[in-house]
């Protein structure tokens, strides 16, 4: 495979898929979309960054492929169990689409969003979920600053939160 293209639509990463699906059969994944890969490649371009800073070359989907089928096949079981319990404790979070505000600045009733529908997971999720694993497995003090690269509002805790997921794992 020489594209994250290639990548998401492979049998490879639909028999994973089906493997979670086994694990968690109620999780939704969406459609494969165009925009899928731009945004892996973005995660892959601030993984880099925070690993070797500015100055690194960035990778290419071939080589980010690789790295990810390396990851996988090396340590399939324990990122399966990531995975499972990452996609689970998103699904517990409750989220606010509108976002926090200070203490008397909040929204009123009426102009609060209203969530219509929960369309699922990307598919891309799965690889991006890999390159979590990496960060809380191999490198837990960088994962605060890779979720402050990839714009995860209040990273800190978010991170906090991610290392008490891997924790139970093990």
């Amino acid at each position: 495979m020489k594209t994250f293209e290639q990548l998401l639509t492979s049998d490879w990463y639909q028999a994973v898929i089906a493997e979670l699906l086994q694990l968690k059969p109620h999780i939704k994944f969406v459609e494969h979309g165009s925009y899928e890969a731009s945004l892996l490649m973005d995660a892959f371009k601030e993984r880099k960054y925070v690993l070797e800073g500015f100055g690194a070359s960035l990778p290419t989907e071939e080589e980010c492929i690789r790295w990810l089928l390396e990851q996988y096949n090396n340590d399939k079981d324990n990122i399966i169990a990531f995975v499972v319990a990452r996609i689970t404790f998103s699904e517990e979070l409750d989220d606010d689409p509108d976002g926090e505000f200070p203490e008397g600045e909040e929204l009123d009733e009426g102009d609060r969003s209203e969530v219509v529908e929960i369309l699922g997971f990307a598919r891309s999720v799965i690889a991006s979920m890999i390159i979590e694993y990496d960060f809380v497995k191999n490198h837990p003090n960088q994962l605060t600053a890779y979720y402050k690269r990839t714009r995860i509002p209040g990273a800190a805790q978010f991170s906090s939160q991610i290392k008490k997921v891997y924790a139970c794992l093990n």
